[in-house]
């Protein structure tokens, strides 16, 4: 996914404030990818068993809760795609077939999602409530819940995976609500179809449109469609975002208030200057995970101690002083102390310029107590944030 493409669409788009359609933003192996990473998400959403959060099924052009317990007790298995899975569980019927959040269930997405939109990142910045994905498939025919518009502070880039085509449909606000009176989502699609600008989508096309523009799309064909949300959120939730991180600027300094004036509260509370501190973890934060809220999923340690190691472009371990002889540093949204030590600084401004580390070459030890074993402490922390490719 080159710069090139990106700064056509941004173009074109305005900035994601205009809808507009980029041809061949993906290529036919990363459609392969993205398509094989979905279904291992899905198949790790069944396995957790949880709630139906996020998961969408729809048969006769309506939601059918009654397909969710079957999906959970029968996924799709290892080496089965899609196509292969949606035929054996629908049996030909047409179904839709939608689910959010997938960066919790699997890392690899996130790391090939992040490398593909860092050019996107470079000229927008990260959005304050991070980036998120869900998908889409089926052969429903038009969306299942009509004509409508995306949860507000959400701009969408949609990537078209195939097979087959899909058709995609744009009103201007002010028509649409002429001809629905005010809808909020219009099941009639074709009645309005003529006011629409419709846009053909072929495997590797993307597609990006503003929140606030009522759409629909039509797939006769099974297809898959992959949606990155570039959130910007409302100041209600950037404001709950920040005041999560402001309650972990300082924990320790909860000295008892002595009686003062309202007018004296936030600067002895150093509200200001603990705010600023808030915003920037908020932004490391984000940075460390390519621009996902969601952390990574942690996984076990195997660090080979011989071995050569990589930091995972675009990602990157972000340093904020915590205190004097202490500092966070966040990898793969996860928050991480350290004592400030001079083999752990220097490891960390060495991995983040992306060279190869051969860990025999650092001063790693096993005696606890020491410099050597605080980075080998750190790196094992590391290590399972997933955030390091052994080579």
């Amino acid at each position: 996914m080159s710069s090139e493409k990106w700064n056509t669409l941004l173009n074109n788009t305005n900035r994601l404030t205009t809808p507009a359609m980029q041809k061949e933003i993906l290529s036919a192996e990363e459609c392969e990818l993205f398509l094989d990473l979905i279904a291992k998400s899905t198949q790790q959403f069944a396995k957790e068993k949880k709630p139906y959060n996020g998961l969408k099924v729809f048969t006769k052009g309506v939601q059918d809760v009654s397909q969710n317990e079957p999906f959970i007790e029968n996924p799709p298995q290892d080496n089965e795609s899609l196509k292969e899975w949606s035929t054996r569980s629908f049996k030909g019927e047409p179904f839709g077939f939608i689910m959010n959040f997938l960066e919790n269930y699997n890392n690899t997405i996130v790391e090939e999602m992040a490398k593909k939109v860092a050019p996107l990142i470079a000229e927008l910045g990260y959005p304050f409530a991070g980036l998120s994905m869900l998908y889409f498939m089926g052969d429903y025919g038009y969306t299942p819940f009509g004509v409508h518009r995306g949860s507000a502070g959400e701009d969408g880039v949609l990537f078209h995976l195939g097979p087959a085509t899909k058709t995609f449909y744009i009103w201007e606000t002010d028509e649409y609500n002429r001809l629905t009176n005010h809808a909020t989502s219009y099941k009639n699609v074709e009645e309005i179809l003529h006011a629409a600008t419709a846009y053909i989508l072929e495997p590797g096309d993307a597609i990006s449109f503003p929140d606030d523009m009522y759409h629909v799309a039509n797939t006769e064909e099974f297809s898959v469609s992959l949606v990155l949300d570039y959130r910007r959120a409302s100041q209600g939730k950037v404001k709950e975002l920040i005041i999560n991180e402001l309650l972990q600027v300082n924990p320790d300094n909860d000295t008892l208030l002595n009686h003062i004036p309202p007018s004296e509260l936030l600067q002895t509370l150093n509200f200001q200057n603990e705010s600023e501190q808030a915003v920037k973890r908020l932004m490391s934060r984000l940075k460390s995970n390519g621009g996902f809220m969601k952390p990574s999923i942690l996984s076990y340690s195997n660090l080979d101690l011989q071995g050569t190691y990589q930091l995972k472009k675009p990602f990157s371990l972000e340093l904020l002083p915590l205190k004097k002889q202490q500092s966070t540093v966040f990898a793969r949204g996860h928050e991480i102390i350290i004592e400030n030590n001079k083999e752990l600084l220097d490891f960390i401004n060495l991995i983040n310029t992306g060279a190869p580390i051969n860990l025999a070459t650092l001063n790693i030890g096993l005696q606890p107590e020491t410099l050597g074993f605080d980075l080998f402490q750190f790196l094992m922390k590391v290590d399972e944030t997933e955030i390091l490719r052994k080579l």
